[in-house]
């Protein structure tokens, strides 16, 4: 489970980082990407929280690998 947080955190603040390019592109104010990037942020903690050993960048190369069946499987 913590890395599956890791992994949907992780994708979160890339696709903030999307949102806010095109809310600023139309003259808006990033609220929608702000509060997007603090989910992820706070589901990456989470998951440090709950599984101190998951938080490394290996960690979300790894569960990108057994969630699409690709790879070694080491969870």
């Amino acid at each position: 489970m913590t890395g599956f947080l890791l992994l949907v955190g992780t994708a979160l603040c890339a696709v903030s980082v999307i949102l806010a390019m095109v809310q600023l592109m139309r003259m808006q104010p990033p609220r929608t990407a702000a509060i997007t990037l603090i989910v992820g942020i706070v589901l990456i903690f989470v998951s440090a929280y709950l599984d101190p050993k998951a938080f490394q960048a290996s960690a979300i190369v790894n569960m990108w690998s057994w969630l699409t069946g690709s790879g070694p499987q080491t969870r």
